[in-house]
């Protein structure tokens, strides 16, 4: 009988813990101002362009050190079965891959950026312009 009180005290004490801690706080955001929204598709678009090319790079290098790896002799001479660079080839190829929609995301961000900047997101000082030009007439 002890035993069950205990539990069920822990028990209690564990859902009242795990509903207060697994709770999400929501923020009221209200709509976001043009400068907002193109200041954070413009910086999606260099992370997302960023980490594109940092995997294209490393992919096409983990290609070539797989190929040379594998084409490399080793002590013994013996290059009919040397497969052991293969594995970082393809890894390297998968790696590759992935860049891919990180390019297509990057874009996705510059349109929408571009989008912003033609509904008048560009400003200075909080005061956003539609259009400035100069002209100089010599």
């Amino acid at each position: 009988m002890k035993t069950t009180k205990i539990i069920v005290f822990i028990l209690m004490f564990f859902l009242g813990f795990s509903n207060n801690a697994s709770g999400q706080v929501l923020t009221d955001e209200g709509n976001q101002s043009l400068q907002e929204l193109y200041d954070f598709h413009t910086s999606k678009k260099k992370i997302n362009k960023t980490a594109a090319w940092i995997t294209l790079g490393g992919g096409v290098a983990m290609i070539i050190g797989g190929f040379g790896w594998n084409s490399s002799t080793g002590f013994d001479g013996d290059t009919t079965n040397n497969s052991d660079g293969l594995w970082l080839s393809y890894l390297g190829g998968a790696s590759t891959l992935v860049s891919i929609p990180l390019f297509i995301a990057a874009g996705k961000h510059k349109k929408k950026a571009k989008v912003q900047i033609q509904n008048g997101a560009i400003g200075f000082n909080n005061l956003n312009y539609t259009g400035i030009s100069i002209s100089f007439s010599l």
